[in-house]
């Protein structure tokens, strides 16, 4: 009898290609000063006087801090020091970062979300450029938006803000159309129409949320497409605002340091999941990926604390549901009357309920959930006590006792494995020996 063996040859891994979705292109030489405005920012340390600066670069413009770097020494006579990772998200300022060196301000580079800082360290955005043909920008408005009656914005996003005056000169003879910035605040109204020139799908989203009634379209590079994706968000809200009801335990991840009032929303989020009955942990594993949330398997749904640029609550690749602090408030605060308009930056919410959380809690709340057309109880009906064994015993409120295996130690003290085991008490104590020296590849104890 054959035996089938499903092997692989190592070769096909070893000489597998690795497709990557963004193209890492190092600039040219020439033009760095341009791209980077090297005199700007050499300007900005030097009035300031600044000592210590950092430069914050995202991954696929790591290729060229070298070189920004080089030019700003030379320039200025004095060290300059690059952020090699960011903490969390790279369109925040990680001063956390900068803080490990007491840096005194920070050039942040690439893509910026806008975030209010939670730190009070100064510092200098400066965005990419991107080409954009901004002729066929105007051909492409008047040919798709020549019969609209609404006053039309052109928004332009950061790696287009370089072509602003260009783009002002071309619609200079159009009085329904207005140029404006995204780093600027502006006023718009109902009967306005956007045109986003912007290929950040995330951003799309934001400015969809933050002016929900006016129609908007977005410009890729390449064509005029019409943008509406607002029913399909709430669509995923209330699908989730259900999935936190049904759920047991909870994990809150800290997804950001460095955006202002983070912290006042962890408690609120924490008060919320306590007085609705439920359990959660509070997770901190800096960039959030999925073999991270993997290890905390009976937690029921995530609550992400961070920047509205973040494309995880987008994502599909995670085991359990990405929730917002929005969908927590709309799930749990039954007193809330307010019609609160949905938003992935946090502090919206938080600037919209600033009142005491006064959520009544009654013995007993029941309902009928959506997702399994099962009774469940919106708040604990159980009190959990510590028996000698260590575990826990949940006592119920009609009186009857059953082990606790769905959250906590409980859980825990059930899974196959628990991670290393200390042996506390069990191993003898031996003094530090020298180990091996030398590289994976071949160490120098290893026979030639």
């Amino acid at each position: 009898m054959t035996k089938l063996t499903f092997s692989t040859n190592e070769v096909v891994s070893l000489e597998r290609k690795i497709d990557s979705t963004d193209d890492i292109i190092p600039t040219e030489i020439e033009d760095l000063e341009y791209v980077y405005e090297i005199s700007r920012c050499a300007e900005w340390i030097r009035s300031n006087q600044f000592q210590k600066v950092c430069l914050q670069f995202p991954d696929h413009l790591l290729p060229d801090s070298s070189e920004v770097t080089l030019k700003l020494q030379n320039v200025l006579g004095q060290t300059i020091y690059i952020l090699g990772d960011t903490a969390y998200e790279s369109c925040c300022v990680d001063y956390i970062a900068a803080a490990h060196i007491n840096a005194d301000a920070i050039i942040h580079y690439g893509p910026v979300c806008f975030s209010k800082s939670s730190g009070k360290i100064p510092y200098l955005n400066i965005y990419e450029k991107h080409q954009l043909n901004v002729d066929e920008v105007k051909n492409q408005i008047c040919d798709k938006l020549g019969t609209f009656m609404e006053e039309i914005i052109i928004l332009v996003d950061t790696p287009y803000l370089h072509l602003s005056g260009d783009l002002v000169s071309v619609f200079m003879d159009f009085n329904r159309i207005s140029v404006k910035r995204i780093d600027e605040t502006h006023s718009i109204s109902n009967g306005e129409l956007i045109v986003f020139l912007c290929r950040n799908k995330q951003k799309l989203i934001n400015v969809q949320l933050t002016f929900p009634t006016i129609k908007l379209f977005y410009y890729d590079g390449n064509s005029l497409k019409m943008y509406d994706a607002h029913s399909r968000v709430l669509m995923k809200r209330n699908f989730l605002t259900e999935k936190i009801k049904d759920s047991q335990t909870i994990g809150i991840v800290i997804g950001t340091l460095g955006v202002q009032n983070y912290l006042e929303v962890i408690e609120r989020l924490k008060n919320l999941i306590t007085l609705s009955g439920k359990k959660y942990y509070l997770i901190s594993v800096g960039k959030p990926t999925v073999a991270k949330l993997a290890n905390f398997p009976e937690l029921d749904v995530y609550v992400m604390v961070t920047c509205s640029m973040n494309e995880i609550y987008e994502s599909r690749d995670f085991y359990k549901p990405i929730a917002t602090p929005f969908d927590i408030e709309i799930a749990f605060n039954t007193n809330n009357t307010e019609n609160i308009q949905f938003s992935y930056e946090f502090n919206g919410v938080l600037d919209r309920k600033l009142e005491p959380l006064n959520v009544q809690i009654t013995s007993r709340q029941e309902d009928v959930s959506l997702l399994t057309n099962k009774i469940r109880s919106n708040v604990g009906d159980t009190t959990f006590v510590s028996s000698e064994g260590g575990t826990q015993i949940a006592l119920k409120s009609d009186g009857t006792l059953a082990l606790n295996t769905s959250h906590g130690a409980g859980y825990l003290a059930d899974r196959s494995w628990k991670g290393l085991e200390q042996n506390l008490g069990q191993t003898e104590v031996e003094l530090a020996q020298e180990g091996r020296s030398g590289i994976a590849q071949k160490y120098k104890d290893e026979p030639t």
